[in-house]
């Protein structure tokens, strides 16, 4: 008898020495951090004081003793960091932040907000780190929709992938094998679309075609792993009243962007008189789309020039002389701009041009209020950002045309000046954001414009910041979009034009493919290093 006591004490020791002697679980916080706008990096910094503020409390409470070793790791953002799967890389190396022992990664960005860091801490202790799990506040499909590729039409409803701005909790385990994928020594057994449209959907799709959830398998056979939803991860700070788990992770919306704000943040005032829109069209479209525009935000956006392959006088359209192609429009772009920096003149008033097509519905004093934040004496390029192959060196950001792209006047001046088009029929937004890269001037993304219908977002999104953009009329009424996500209303007529200066149409084709163009080899692309013409 006393022996078995002996062995049942002396295992009793071991347990409890074992428990003590289990090092402490690493939590890592990295909170995104954007070089743009300028907020954006007071909140990142504000982020990360008040979760180290919350960490010393718990301390000095003696709250969680021993059970975590909390880092916070302020990631600045470079060229491709805003996909988060082509950040990964940098966390190994690097910033050498996500190691071995890193149990779980708390993955914020700059308008994340952390309620209750014990909250957190309580709710990770539930969970288990060795699981190939991420959790999230679920986002769904309405429908099959293009900025998602289309894919899974037959049941994009069923599909979860995160709200980032909410914030999403990794395991270790799931985090160390997608680094393992992405590496430059990795082997994707899907690879991902040289497109870069939507990050958070994007990367729920690469962990479900890249990661089993057996341990033992690489590949998944029906499906791998899909996003955790998280009743503690919320859109809002009170997104469901009397809710049973209380919300610790959230995102922050976006003040209004309304006159008042222009003023209460000391901004220049901004308003529709100060922005050019120069609204892309054709002759097939002239009596189909050019109406609706008139009928809405027309009545905000004075100095608006419709142009075309063809000049009506009942429009009235100006001609650039560029024939109409059924894709890419890069030479007509080009003449657009030129034509327009010649309209403007030396109307002091006039410091943005906006070019749009003409299927574009924009909310203008909600633009006023953005570009009231930037200065328009500097090179400042604004739009919904997309990236091409930005997991490989020759990548680079773009704003996609359909949303509407903004452009201080210098940088159009500039933009005449240096790029070029491979050919007519080149993808404008694309060159034009290759171009802008071979400058040095960032595209700076803007959270309301949207290069698709409302219908192509999950409206928690939409509600995150105040839309100031939507393209696309088909299968929607674009009235009734104006007037339910653009703040606008009907008007039985619109503003009337600025006069016009009448100006030469733009060249011909050839004489418009300059001494810089990237077709005859000699480009600015090539002259600064940057790579060959892509086969865009």
């Amino acid at each position: 008898m006393p022996a078995r006591i002996c062995v049942l004490l002396g295992l009793l020791c071991l347990a409890s020495f074992c428990r003590g002697s289990k090092q402490p679980g690493e939590v890592l916080l990295v909170i995104a951090c954007p070089p743009y706008p300028l907020q954006a990096r007071s909140e990142c910094s504000s982020l990360s004081h008040n979760v180290l503020k919350q960490q010393q409390a718990l301390v000095l409470a003696g709250i969680f003793p021993g059970e975590f070793v909390l880092k916070v790791h302020v990631m600045h953002e470079l060229l491709n960091y805003w996909t988060l799967l082509d950040a990964l890389p940098h966390l190994r190396a690097p910033a050498r932040v996500l190691g071995a022992r890193t149990e779980w990664i708390i993955w914020c960005q700059h308008n994340t907000r952390v309620s209750s860091l014990r909250g957190l801490l309580e709710q990770l202790r539930r969970q288990d780190s060795r699981e190939l799990a991420f959790y999230g506040h679920a986002l769904y499909d309405a429908e099959a929709t293009i900025i998602h590729h289309f894919w899974n039409y037959k049941g994009a409803q069923q599909f979860p992938y995160p709200m980032l701005s909410a914030g999403v909790v990794f395991t270790g385990a799931l985090l160390r094998r997608l680094a393992d994928l992405v590496a430059p020594t990795g082997h994707n057994i899907t690879l991902r679309s040289d497109f870069s449209i939507d990050a958070s959907h994007e990367l729920a799709r690469f962990i479900f075609d890249n990661v089993s959830p057996h341990p033992h398998i690489s590949t998944p056979i029906s499906g791998g792993i899909m996003l955790k939803g998280a009743s503690y991860i919320c859109p809002t700070a009170a997104s469901v009243p009397h809710r049973k788990v209380a919300c610790v992770l959230h995102a922050q919306p976006e003040e209004p962007l309304t006159s008042l704000g222009q003023r209460r943040n000391g901004c220049l005032h901004t308003t529709g008189s100060h922005i050019y829109f120069a609204i892309k069209t054709c002759a097939k479209f002239h009596k189909e789309r050019i109406p609706i525009i008139e009928r809405t935000w027309a009545a905000d956006a004075r100095n608006r020039r419709y142009y075309s392959e063809v000049a009506d006088a009942g429009i009235p359209t100006i001609s650039t002389g560029i024939p109409n192609v059924q894709s890419g429009h890069c030479a007509k772009t080009m003449a657009i701009l030129r034509l327009s920096l010649k309209d403007i003149g030396k109307q002091l008033d006039i410091r943005w041009l906006m070019l749009v097509d003409d299927d574009t519905l924009l909310s203008v004093p909600r633009l006023s209020g953005l570009l009231c934040r930037h200065n328009a004496t500097e090179l400042v390029y604004l739009g919904q950002r997309y990236g091409y192959r930005l997991h490989g060196p020759d990548g680079f950001n773009y704003h996609t045309g359909g949303a509407g792209i903004v452009l201080s006047l210098p940088l159009v001046r500039l933009i005449v000046e240096r790029c070029s088009c491979p050919s007519a029929s080149a993808p404008d937004d694309m060159i034009l954001g290759y171009c802008l890269q071979a400058l040095g001037v960032p595209a700076i993304p803007a959270a309301g414009m949207h290069q698709a219908r409302p219908q192509d977002y999950a409206e928690e999104l939409l509600q995150q910041h105040q839309p100031l953009s939507f393209h696309k009329f088909w299968n929607t009424d674009p009235e009734h979009t104006h007037r339910s996500w653009l703040g606008g209303s009907l008007v039985n007529r619109s503003a009337p034009l600025a006069a016009h200066k009448e100006q030469p149409a733009a060249g011909p084709l050839p004489a418009m493919m300059g001494r810089h163009s990237l077709a005859a080899g000699v480009g600015l692309l090539q002259e600064t290093g940057l790579g060959k013409h892509l086969d865009l």
